[in-house]
């Protein structure tokens, strides 16, 4: 019996169920309906006061530089404020970390209730928990310890973060994923003269595929170049450049460690304050060139530099 081709095609792609065709020696080609993808963006503004919201209709969203069609804008407040947050302390950390643990206890104490936390020290490449993910603030504040200070013990940050986007310490479902992150940056496994760390790249590429936001402060290592070594440039333009790829932020002190973490705590938590999760349809899969911005003079939005599509990633 012969059926009519269209009326086949239309039935399948009615389905939700894609086509595939491969002639000898060539690669199938392959059309499918792809869900709407989505990444935090933060609003950000200088000075004292809070501009109004952002609105949907003042974006400016581009995918792979073409204009993406806005499906959805939802500010992460009230009951869409629910987070899971990372604090990731490099355990090769000087020990002056201690004076800055009453600074990260009372920032995590006064989280709001829909936040999740978990305490981690990074240890030979890997995330090692301190204390689960939980949304009981005072135990999670309690696991803060002293850092060990042996130098290098901690392995490459970027390792690190790696392992933790593949290894999410929660199975439950959440808008966001963050991560607060405390290292000088430096990668002991990369010593070329250039800032092309392959180790860097696919940490970016993990934590983007993850949907996790990174946000870092510059402290100093045992072991770790003075103030004038280029290697603490390297390890700063390192944390800025995760940083910003993944839409968190970067805090330093010039080359130095901070003397306090209080002004940054609270930039960070005026970021968290201000997301939105961006919904955009489009076609495609993998990890796609994404651009942001809006018509309000007075904001800045932060976002992941670059969007999951979904499928298989190149």
């Amino acid at each position: 019996m012969k059926v009519n081709a269209a009326v086949c095609a239309a039935l399948l792609l009615g389905t939700g169920c894609f086509v595939t065709s491969q002639a000898k020696g060539q690669a199938p080609n392959r059309t499918e309906i792809t869900p709407p993808a989505s990444a935090v963006v933060s609003a950000l503004w200088k000075g004292s006061t809070r501009p109004p919201d952002v609105s949907a209709s003042d974006l400016n969203v581009r995918v792979e530089n073409k204009p993406a069609k806005v499906d959805g804008w939802l500010p992460l407040r009230g009951p869409d404020a629910a987070m899971q947050l990372v604090i990731l302390i490099d355990d090769s950390a000087r020990s002056k970390f201690g004076l800055q643990i009453p600074s990260l206890k009372k920032f995590i104490t006064t989280l709001p209730a829909s936040t999740e936390v978990a305490v981690a020290y990074m240890g030979n490449g890997s995330a090692n928990m301190a204390q689960s993910m939980t949304a009981d603030h005072e135990l999670a504040a309690k696991s803060l310890r002293l850092t060990t200070g042996i130098p290098a013990i901690s392995g490459s940050p970027y390792l690190v973060l790696s392992s933790l986007a593949k290894n999410w310490p929660s199975q439950r479902k959440t808008n966001r994923r963050v991560v607060f992150m405390i290292t000088n940056g430096e990668d002991p496994y990369y010593r070329s003269s250039d800032l092309e760390d392959p180790y860097v790249a696919a940490a970016i590429a993990d934590c983007q595929r993850a949907h996790m936001l990174v946000y870092s402060i510059y402290f100093r290592n045992r072991g770790a170049g003075g103030a004038n070594d280029l290697s603490t440039l390297y390890g700063q333009s390192y944390l800025l450049r995760v940083s910003d790829e993944t839409g968190g932020t970067s805090y330093t002190e010039d080359l130095i460690s901070p003397v306090s973490f209080d002004p940054f705590l609270r930039k960070f938590k005026q970021a968290l304050e201000t997301q939105y999760l961006l919904t955009v349809d489009t076609n495609g899969y993998g990890l796609k060139r994404l651009q942001v911005s809006t018509k309000q003079h007075d904001v800045k939005l932060a976002a992941p530099s670059r969007i999951d599509l979904g499928g298989k990633h190149r």
